[in-house]
């Protein structure tokens, strides 16, 4: 978590006052163990505000004036936060104030919600090597979709921030939910919460840790017989108890039981001899049946998918305990773990996100231990009128020619590289253009260096795939196809 402490207007245009908040807070990381940061807010007002207006009465006018800093002041503000172990942080608010961003050497930019479609000064500021963090409050998500291609073109280091740009802003108002939906358009970017409630109302932040922030943003002061705070400002000892509950709540977010597992496993049923096995036979589902208990070293229910099909080690009688050492370590269990290790690396790659509710599937047409040169792994996503697949091919594996009589389908490259034969005619796939295979038309696919392929279709029927090699349709789907886990347990 990244803690931003917003000094702002706190410091009064006083840079004594500004130091001693600054010393403060820097105490308070240092004894919380946080990473943290000071942030300021740069604006040239000399061209920011029109020349007709630098002595008017208007409410940001008048504020900005009051609280006005040299560029020297600021410079010796800026060395003391970095002096006091903290991230020095800024808000730019025009082109001008982007040349202290350099000088001065800030760590991190922060672009204010204000600021979120001024695109005269989000151009220049992307050219910047630093870390930013732009506010989205009242920024409909067209806006910060285009802010996002922007800094993604300019290969920067970026993080969204949610805000409401009421203040104080009253928890109806927070808008939580936001936070998802910045999620889940940008899932490739952080998410952080500025938030300006006041801190005599509970604090919103240990909710938005809980939807997936990693970055808080506060505004902070210190009181004095000369200065005020604001209605939505904290002072150390307020944000010292926000810090205690997202601690709290980071808890039990991330926490884990380190005793559940061997706690559960006393209850689950344990695999035992149905049938008599013979040593070296490979092991059938109607061999076993389950019952409780699960003795030390047997198999249980949840290692069924990687018994069967594996030869056995010794002569076990009817009711007899399957136990793990009783499985042979086979070329079939190898090649497994090779699959599963290469599924999990690629999809990476690729950026697709495969849990452990999909089902995942080894085609292996002529045995698995030729699957390195002929099969494919299958991802079943969603299988309903319509259907979703992940196929996952290995270097220089090949997938047979076959058609299907009641699905049609779609195949999409999202990684590597592939090689579709519609009907004797090679089609190589590019990412972005989706081919379609219509029913009935032959095809087979190919990779030199290894794919993920994305397949649309109508809903898959087990059994729809006709091969032109007469020899794999006489396969038993069972005898084809292997059931696989992420999980390596």
């Amino acid at each position: 978590m990244l803690y931003i402490f917003e000094m702002a207007n706190n410091h009064q245009g006083d840079i004594k006052h500004a130091f001693k908040i600054i010393d403060q807070f820097s105490k308070l990381s240092k004894e919380r163990k946080i990473t943290a940061g000071i942030k300021l807010q740069f604006r040239q007002l000399d061209s920011f505000i029109h020349p007709e207006y630098q002595k008017s009465d208007l409410k940001y006018v008048k504020r900005f004036q009051s609280t006005r800093l040299s560029k020297e002041q600021f410079s010796e503000i800026v060395s003391h936060i970095k002096k006091s172990g903290l991230l020095a942080i800024a808000t730019p608010f025009d082109n001008k104030s982007l040349k202290w961003i350099k000088e001065f050497d800030i760590d991190i930019v922060k672009i204010a919600s204000c600021s979120i479609d001024d695109w005269p000064l989000l151009r220049e500021a992307a050219k910047i090597n630093k870390k930013f963090i732009l506010s989205t409050a009242a920024a409909d998500l067209k806006t910060v979709k285009k802010v996002y291609n922007l800094f993604k073109a300019n290969n920067r280091d970026f993080a969204f921030m949610h805000c409401v740009g009421e203040y104080p802003t009253i928890p109806e108002l927070a808008d939580l939910d936001r936070i998802k939906r910045l999620r889940n358009m940008f899932p490739d970017t952080e998410i952080g919460f500025s938030t300006h409630e006041s801190p005599k109302q509970r604090s919103l932040a240990p909710f938005a840790t809980a939807l997936g922030c990693t970055i808080l943003e506060k505004h902070v002061g210190q009181p004095t017989h000369k200065y005020s705070l604001n209605d939505y400002s904290c002072t150390v000892k307020d944000m010292g108890g926000v810090i205690d509950e997202i601690e709290f709540i980071n808890k039990a977010l991330h926490g884990k039981s380190k005793t559940q597992k061997s706690a559960l496993k006393n209850l689950k049923r344990g695999v035992y001899a149905k049938e008599k096995i013979n040593v070296g036979d490979k092991i059938k589902r109607e061999d076993l049946f389950f019952a409780l208990p699960v003795q030390k070293g047997q198999a249980d229910v949840s290692t069924i998918d990687k018994i069967v099909g594996t030869a056995c080690k010794r002569n076990i009688i009817v009711d007899q305990p399957l136990m793990l050492s009783d499985l042979s370590s086979s070329i079939q269990n190898s090649i497994i773990e090779k699959t599963r290790g290469y599924i999990k690396r690629v999809a990476k790659l690729a950026n697709v996100t495969i849990t452990e509710s999909d089902v995942i599937e080894i085609s292996a047409h002529f045995g698995i231990e030729n699957f390195h040169k002929t099969g494919a792994a299958i991802v079943d996503k969603v299988n309903r009128e319509f259907c979703k697949k992940l196929i996952i091919m290995l270097p220089s594996q090949v997938h047979p020619e076959h058609h299907h009589i009641k699905k049609e389908e779609a195949f999409e490259l999202l990684w590597g590289d592939c090689t579709l034969n519609l009907n004797g005619k090679e089609i190589v796939l590019n990412t972005g253009e989706p081919v379609i295979i219509a029913r009935g038309v032959k095809h087979s696919f190919k990779s030199k260096r290894g794919c993920v392929i994305e397949e649309v279709s109508t809903t898959h029927h087990p059994g729809d795939s006709v091969y032109s090699n007469p020899n794999i349709n006489k396969l038993e789907l069972k005898d084809r196809k292997i059931r696989l886990s992420l999980s390596e347990e």
